[in-house]
């Protein structure tokens, strides 16, 4: 099982829709995914068209997250929600709670790591959407993936917060040395702007010798919003758009990198 946590703390480079787009692919390819909607806005929850507002906390992370005892752990797990070939840890507005009550806890940093290694199923990966902040739960998104995937808009105001970020990860080095990296990748791009092409080449020049840079996702609004207010994968709202190309081609540029069959 490979972990991998979607995070860059500027909201709007459409992390969420990318989580989701990024795990339908891989599943498509026969891969066990397991996706954590690890954010209490619950925005992956509702793109994934799971009803959020109909949930409760008993059918997220909540339980788990705050339960002393390790070995109590796994019977604190909801049953995953099984949405178009996925499996979903949903997220509600509860778990906000976790955020100031994992403070007075001890190993608060690794709760959702503890969480990962206890699952009564097998998956190949796990995708944890954090949220876009850089409160605890980030903290714990972070540290329970083996290696991070940044979407970074191809807006100059997104290049410009990449040096926070970056040392975020860094400084999290001293609770787990391993954390970097895995990869970037461009989104919003707008091939017919000037000014995105002159970013993107920047984002490639600046990160590459920090982990390697994926081809980039183009923006279509028609494509990307009405997926999500529909609560598909852009794949599945619209097969064989541009949009589901360009997400199958930055998974088969991703498991090359991994050494892994695309």
């Amino acid at each position: 099982m490979t972990t991998y946590t979607f995070f860059n703390h500027a909201g709007g480079v459409g992390k969420t829709s990318a989580t989701r787009d990024f795990g339908y692919e891989l599943a498509s390819r026969g891969h066990r995914v397991l996706l954590v909607d690890f954010d209490p806005q619950g925005n992956l929850t509702s793109f994934l068209g799971a009803d959020k507002w109909g949930l409760n906390q008993d059918a997220t992370l909540l339980a788990a997250l705050l339960e002393d005892d390790p070995n109590a752990v796994q019977s604190r797990l909801p049953a995953t929600v099984e949405v178009h070939g996925l499996s979903l840890y949903p997220a509600t507005i509860d778990l906000a709670i976790a955020e100031a009550q994992l403070l007075a806890k001890i190993g608060r940093e690794r709760r959702l790591s503890n969480i990962l290694g206890r699952l009564p199923q097998a998956y190949d990966f796990v995708l944890i959407d954090s949220p876009p902040s850089l409160g605890t739960l980030t903290v714990n998104a972070l540290v329970a993936a083996d290696s991070v995937i940044t979407p970074v808009a191809t807006r100059f105001k997104a290049v410009d917060g990449l040096p926070g970020l970056t040392r975020m990860v860094n400084e999290l080095q001293w609770v787990k040395p391993s954390l970097g990296f895995a990869a970037f990748l461009p989104t919003m791009y707008d091939q017919r702007n000037r000014h995105d092409s002159d970013v993107l080449e920047m984002i490639r020049e600046q990160l590459a010798p920090l982990a390697p840079v994926l081809p980039p996702v183009r923006y279509r609004a028609a494509d990307h919003n009405d997926a999500s207010m529909s609560g598909q994968p852009v794949q599945v709202y619209k097969p064989g758009s541009e949009a589901a190309r360009d997400m199958a081609q930055v998974v088969t540029a991703f498991l090359e990198l991994q050494g892994q069959p695309a």
